[in-house]
């Protein structure tokens, strides 16, 4: 389902689409894109082969209606640097706050790959047990009917040990 990425072959950098979607993989960090449509679905990592969930597409910054200019008297150097100061600080915790979520949406999505495949894996086991059990079936029946039978007709195996 991972679309590839078209590559430049003269500058050889990766030319995206709109449509496209660009995350890492949670386990190796390997950059991947696929199409938008792919959102929300598994696919492979072509580097470390893990099943990977494909985040939503990011929401495209709105950008700030335009503001009427309004000639404001000026503003002391003090305050103008408060206010520089305190946008820097809103900032960086922002930045910090995106940063917390991106690793915590990796993590989960991580956990949620590893439940998908022991499901995977726990299908395989009943199938496997079902298996087994059919075996164990006929080869009791296969004992019965050779071991001999009992005075009512039938044969006691004891199947525990």
């Amino acid at each position: 389902m991972a679309t590839s990425p078209q590559v430049d072959s003269k500058t050889n950098e990766l030319v995206m689409s709109p449509r496209d979607i660009l995350f890492e993989c949670p386990a190796c960090r390997k950059s991947l894109v696929v199409d938008e449509a792919a959102e929300g679905l598994i696919v492979d990592c072509p580097q470390c082969h893990i099943n990977v969930i494909v985040p939503p597409k990011p929401a495209p910054p709105k950008p700030a209606p335009a503001k009427p200019v309004v000639a404001q008297p000026p503003v002391a150097a003090t305050e103008s640097d408060d206010l520089r100061s305190r946008l820097v600080t809103i900032t960086s915790k922002l930045k910090e706050l995106q940063t917390q979520r991106t690793e915590i949406n990796n993590r989960l999505a991580s956990r949620l790959n590893d439940i998908n495949r022991d499901l995977v894996m726990q299908a395989r086991l009943e199938t496997a047990q079902q298996q087994v059990i059919a075996e164990l079936t006929q080869l009791v029946g296969q004992i019965g009917t050779s071991a001999g039978t009992s005075a009512a007709g039938r044969t006691r195996v004891n199947l525990r040990s």
